[in-house]
């Protein structure tokens, strides 16, 4: 069996995109709020006397709707992305021929780590998403022994395509 590890890059284009894509979208709505503090700061709002009533608009909504939201956005996406990669890092998956096992980092604690091992086998196909995949197949919880038939994988390993490999040899 092969071991899959994480990997930063095919975690920002698979199961991350989301979070990068919230990051970089919030981001400049910082810039730009630092630069309307300090053109408040600076007094030149009394200057904006003479403007149009629309350009006050269009200046309020962008604050309103852009930075605003943004300053609540950018650190609440930048931990979840940290809380999973945390995750992920300790997470790998073993794909052989015949069956992939996934063993999942649930809790993690300062003086113990808790892994559920997912077992598949009997793998009928393999759904791949933007965002993970889908092993359909006989699948085992090795810790309470529950069996199901979907395993979900979240795209955040390198070699990922050996796990569809293992739906061919059935």
């Amino acid at each position: 069996m092969e071991k899959l590890r994480f990997s930063d890059e095919v975690f920002e284009k698979g199961a991350g995109r989301i979070y990068e894509l919230l990051i970089r979208i919030s981001m400049p709505a910082l810039v730009v709020g630092v630069a309307i503090i300090a053109v408040i700061n600076g007094g030149l709002l009394t200057q904006t006397a003479g403007l149009p009533d629309a350009v006050k608009i269009l200046f309020m909504i962008l604050i309103v709707i852009y930075v605003v939201p943004s300053l609540f956005i950018f650190p609440t996406a930048w931990m979840l992305r940290s809380w999973k990669t945390r995750d992920l890092r300790d997470s790998y998956v073993l794909a052989g021929k015949k069956s992939i096992e996934y063993h999942k980092i649930v809790d993690k604690t300062v003086k113990e780590t808790t892994e559920n091992v997912y077992i598949a086998t009997q793998i009928k196909k393999v759904e791949e998403t933007d965002r993970k995949y889908t092993v359909i197949g006989s699948i085992l919880e090795k810790n309470s022994g529950v069996r199901s038939t979907e395993l979900v994988i979240p795209k955040a390993y390198e070699n990922m395509e050996l796990i569809r490999r293992a739906a061919r040899y059935r």
